[in-house]
């Protein structure tokens, strides 16, 4: 299959629209892994990624629809190959910078997710998992060592942002 050129409209639009606008459109179609956004002639992909903060547990279909009108940030745009991709999760507050804001220091509970080799990953927020290093758990002589579904009280010791990790610590109630 052959590349088609682009319309003269097509093209024009792709020229004036530029990475980082916030643009309101109407969902064109929904895949189970994405979507398109009609921005009024040019469609702009929407990943599940990009959709929500939330983890995507529910199908794409079910969280977007047909004809829905949306608001959305251009992500990138190539006007070379006529395609675009959005965000919708861009604007949205991100659930781990106000975690970032609030609880680092703060001793928490929440409910370990997975133990692996390197720890212990527990869910300290709706949003928001943290590694409770296997040092912190070879600590804890006499304590059985957890598995997921137990809730332990931490510490938040580090965020790192860029990243998006939280290190925690070990706390003992009383």
């Amino acid at each position: 299959m052959e590349d088609v050129p682009a319309s003269e409209p097509r093209q024009a639009f792709l020229r004036t629209v530029e990475k980082g606008q916030v643009r309101r459109g109407t969902v064109s179609s929904v895949s189970d892994v994405d979507a398109l956004v009609d921005l009024g002639g040019v469609d702009g992909l929407l990943r599940t990624p990009e959709v929500s903060w939330q983890p995507r547990e529910v199908p794409l279909d079910q969280v977007l629809r047909v004809g829905q009108d949306v608001t959305v940030t251009v992500l990138d745009v190539d006007a070379d190959r006529d395609w675009l991709t959005v965000s919708l999760k861009s604007l949205q507050d991100d659930p781990f910078r106000e975690f970032a804001r609030t609880h680092l220091g703060h001793v928490v509970s929440g409910r370990v997710t997975k133990v692996a080799s390197i720890g212990a990953f527990v869910r300290v927020h709706e949003h928001v998992e943290g590694l409770l290093p296997a040092s912190e758990l070879t600590e804890r002589e006499g304590d059985a060592q957890p598995v997921a579904g137990d809730v332990l009280v931490v510490q938040v010791a580090d965020i790192n942002l860029d990243r998006r990790r939280v290190k925690l610590l070990v706390r003992d109630v009383g």
